[in-house]
């Protein structure tokens, strides 16, 4: 092979753990999205890898070991530190990394996909599309008199009188 080593797909459960890892490494050092897990939820590693290792491999081997509510979570983040569009695109670019610098088959491209999928779904249910929120304000609506408004057709009538 010309310089470059193979690499091997995600297999089973300890690829995974060995993958969340090597994610969380970059993740808790990023200046953009750190402190999301270090400072505003504080998270607790040695209870959260075994969680995200369930959710990957629920996501790419063996369907049912995660059985939480994502959504809930990041719901509760958002409503203490308001997530953004950039965050997830962060997050993404960084597991996107992660993983091709570890892994390669159809299995590691399932990851990439499945995380872009999860983001986007993430994002929608949190902060919308991303885009800062507009706060809601009266509605004007100008009603403008018709031209024949009033006015008396041939026969002496009134549009819209009866005779």
């Amino acid at each position: 092979m010309s310089g470059t080593r193979h690499l091997p797909d995600i297999r089973d459960r300890r690829d995974v753990e060995r993958l969340v890892g090597a994610f969380y490494d970059e993740v808790l050092g990023d200046p953009l999205i750190g402190r999301l897990f270090t400072e505003v939820a504080r998270v607790d590693l040695a209870v959260h890898l075994p969680v995200m290792a369930d959710f990957w491999e629920s996501a790419l081997l063996s369907p049912g070991v995660y059985r939480r509510n994502a959504l809930r979570a990041h719901r509760d983040l958002h409503a203490e530190s308001p997530l953004r569009a950039e965050h997830f695109d962060r997050w993404l670019e960084l597991w996107s990394a992660v993983v091709r610098r570890r892994h390669a088959g159809p299995v590691s491209e399932r990851a990439i996909v499945k995380a872009h999928a999860v983001a986007r779904a993430l994002l929608h249910h949190t902060a919308g599309d991303g885009r800062p929120r507009r706060e809601p304000g009266p509605v004007l609506v100008t009603i403008e008199p018709s031209a024949d408004h009033g006015r008396a057709g041939p026969d002496g009538h009134r549009p819209g009188s009866e005779g």
